[in-house]
């Protein structure tokens, strides 16, 4: 995803944004426009924490969305002592 991202964000986020990433690992998704969600966090069928974004919106609203559906997966693992699925 982290090359991907170059396309949805503006480019003075990529780093700081892989950084982010690379330390929560998580199953990311860039998936066709919601008329209900931007973005949403959930714990997939096969365990592994998963991240989605819609792919029609502008760089400023994707970055808005995946550090906001980032926040929820820190969340958890931060404050509940949860592990990050191996």
């Amino acid at each position: 995803m982290i090359k991907s991202l170059e396309k949805h964000i503006p480019i003075a986020a990529v780093d700081l944004v892989s950084d982010l990433l690379k330390k929560y690992p998580h199953q990311s998704k860039i998936v066709n426009q919601r008329q209900t969600k931007h973005g949403d966090f959930r714990l997939a069928k096969n365990k592994e924490y998963q991240i989605t974004v819609n792919n029609n919106l502008n760089s400023y609203q994707f970055l808005l969305t995946l550090i906001h559906e980032i926040a929820h997966l820190v969340t958890p693992v931060s404050y509940t002592h949860l592990t990050l699925p191996t």
